[in-house]
């Protein structure tokens, strides 16, 4: 069994500002994460992780410099859902790569290792 949490970060905008309104947003967000976390705490037969689709042009994103195809959007979901994921409560980045959550990590950049 798995549970994906798909996190979708839309609380700063390009030059890191914050965009007005969307700060609980964010705070859910966060929320969720830390709820993926516990659950794999609690339940560690059960993997649970969350992940990040990325920044994706859709009608919605018009305008914001959004790059990446829906296509794209799914490589995270698709490895959470079917890959080896290496651990349990983690947070993998829109390259499927486990990403930190106090700083951001660009797709390409090194994954993760604490």
């Amino acid at each position: 069994i798995r549970i994906i949490h798909t996190i979708v970060a839309l609380e700063k905008k390009a030059g890191g500002g914050e965009i007005d309104g969307l700060s609980a947003y964010g705070l859910s967000k966060a929320g969720l994460t830390a709820y993926t976390m516990y659950l794999a705490k609690k339940y560690p037969n059960i993997t649970s992780s969350s992940c990040s689709p990325g920044f994706i042009a859709t009608a919605m994103t018009k305008g914001f410099g959004a790059k990446l195809t829906p296509m794209e959007g799914t490589v995270s979901l698709s490895h959470c859902l079917f890959g080896k994921l290496g651990g349990n409560g983690w947070y993998f980045g829109s390259d499927a790569k486990r990403s930190p959550l106090d700083k951001a990590r660009d797709p390409g950049d090194p994954e993760y290792k604490p």
